[in-house]
């Protein structure tokens, strides 16, 4: 069985345009929309309309009371 040239760019070709066809039609169907998630959905909307700076000093002020209370615990003598 002899192709030749133009039957191997005949076949080619049909195979090339199922491909893009058919890879189009599955990629529309993948397409999903992108859903926007506020802060506030998750997290207090006070600290969610912070300045990096405010997030940062309300973390370690946060971080200083729980090692506080750590540290009170500790010296009662009970454990952690």
């Amino acid at each position: 069985m002899k192709l030749g040239i133009k039957g191997f760019l005949v076949i080619f070709t049909i195979y090339f345009g199922l491909g893009v066809m058919f890879s189009s039609a599955i990629g529309d169907e993948k397409k999903e929309e992108k859903v926007e998630l506020e802060c506030s959905a998750f997290i207090n909307e006070k600290i969610c309309n912070m300045t990096d700076e405010e997030r940062e000093l309300h973390f370690l002020e946060f971080l200083k009371e729980l090692l506080q209370q750590t540290i009170d615990e500790k010296k009662k003598g009970l454990e952690v």
